[in-house]
């Protein structure tokens, strides 16, 4: 017997058409399970105001699902074939605008495929150290200054430069974007980032002569 041979009657002997009834429910437990951190991960990660259920009911059931469609492939060789084929013709439509959305998706598939693969340990492992990752990551974000807008409407150029020289002195990173004179008031628009600092900044920025208005505005996309 060569080692063509050898590999051959090995893929024959896993893909056999049985599977143990532990082995499926260890699969479904751990793909499950997976779902169940990487939805606790996401909720405790991302700082939205309101979050979709069904995108969180997805992230639940796409670990069981992928890990179904695993065993299943793993069963049977004609199956497997078949599959490959049914699903390469699948198309969603669906549109992910946050790119964080779309990396907890393929977390919650790549669980549900080492699951269904039988590799428990490495999905346990590599559940572990992702939602580790991601908590680091975000108490990092947390201490790192955030993008905003500040949008200074006032009657005298002057202030403007009273308005950066708070700035500086609170020790905030800013830019001009633009500045429009339409005749009757000057507005300028300055991209800076905060931290904690702004409330109060603009609160004296608003208190300088010559100033109308003074607006603040969140400009992240990650919600």
């Amino acid at each position: 017997m060569n080692f063509l041979d050898m590999i051959k009657n090995s893929v024959l002997e896993r893909l056999d058409g049985s599977l143990s009834p532990l082995h499926i429910i260890l699969g479904l437990v751990f793909s499950l399970a997976a779902g169940i951190f990487i939805l606790f991960i996401y909720k405790k990660t991302m700082r939205k105001v309101a979050v979709g259920r069904s995108f969180m009911l997805s992230l639940l059931l796409i670990s069981a699902i992928t890990a179904i469609m695993v065993l299943t492939i793993t069963s049977n060789l004609a199956l497997s074939l078949g599959m490959v084929g049914a699903l390469s013709i699948v198309r969603f439509r669906t549109a992910v605008k946050d790119p964080a959305d779309t990396a907890f998706l393929f977390w919650a598939v790549a669980a549900g495929i080492t699951s269904g693969a039988g590799f428990y340990l490495l999905t346990a492992i590599g559940c572990a150290v992702a939602g580790l990752v991601c908590l680091l990551s975000v108490k990092y974000m947390e201490k790192t200054d955030k993008p905003f807008l500040l949008i200074v409407r006032c009657q005298q150029v002057d202030a403007l430069d009273q308005a950066e020289e708070l700035l500086g002195k609170a020790q905030i990173p800013y830019c001009l974007s633009s500045c429009v004179d339409t005749g009757k008031y000057t507005e300028a628009i300055y991209e800076m980032g905060v931290r904690n600092q702004g409330r109060d900044t603009v609160a004296s920025i608003k208190q300088l002569p010559g100033v109308l208005t003074v607006s603040m505005v969140d400009c992240r996309k990650d919600g």
